[in-house]
């Protein structure tokens, strides 16, 4: 998780109060509402990444150039997660419960789609990185702990989307194909 200094706790908080808004509310300036809801915590680190790269991006360089070209990747890696990477993960609790009905159906077509572009989605990781990684360097050259530890942080995140939440992402696709109906 992200440091908790003085903003990113007010973010943070500013983030759970926007989850009790109509899915999409809470991003209604970022981005258009999802067809399926995503995560409440997935949800909120977006929320805060974004605010927290936006606070960065209006420093002066090296820092804020940095962060103003982290801050374009992620917004738009964020926006197709929202549409069909992190909608299935809704699920991940009642397949753990054993609960799989037909109609979470809708959740076959998204998973299908992470593993059709599970390179593309590689590169843009592998390209966010990248750019925090700038960050970092620009960090570290103006004497910028919070960006630091942000840009740490935050490209810890983008492993974590590769390691655990696509291979459990394509789990859900393969426990819902094992357990349904034929015709989905």
């Amino acid at each position: 998780m992200h440091p908790r200094s003085p903003t990113v706790v007010g973010i943070v908080a500013l983030a759970a109060v926007s989850w009790l808004m109509p899915a999409g509310a809470a991003f209604a300036q970022a981005a258009p509402a999802a067809t399926h809801p995503i995560p409440q915590a997935m949800r909120i680190e977006q929320k805060e990444t974004i605010e927290q790269l936006t606070i960065l991006a209006a420093k002066p360089a090296p820092v804020g150039p940095a962060a103003k070209d982290a801050l374009a990747l992620i917004q738009k890696h964020y926006a197709r997660e929202r549409e069909f990477i992190l909608p299935p993960l809704t699920l991940l609790p009642l397949i753990a419960d054993g609960k799989v009905t037909p109609d979470m159906a809708w959740a076959l077509p998204m998973t299908d789609r992470v593993r059709a572009e599970r390179e593309q989605i590689f590169d843009e990781h592998a390209e966010t990185t990248e750019a925090l990684n700038v960050l970092l360097v620009a960090a570290v050259e103006a004497n910028d702990n919070d960006a630091k530890e942000f840009a740490e942080s935050a490209a810890g995140d983008s492993l974590t989307d590769l390691e655990i939440l696509e291979p459990a992402i394509l789990m859900i696709g393969d426990t819902l194909r094992a357990k349904l109906p034929a015709a989905h």
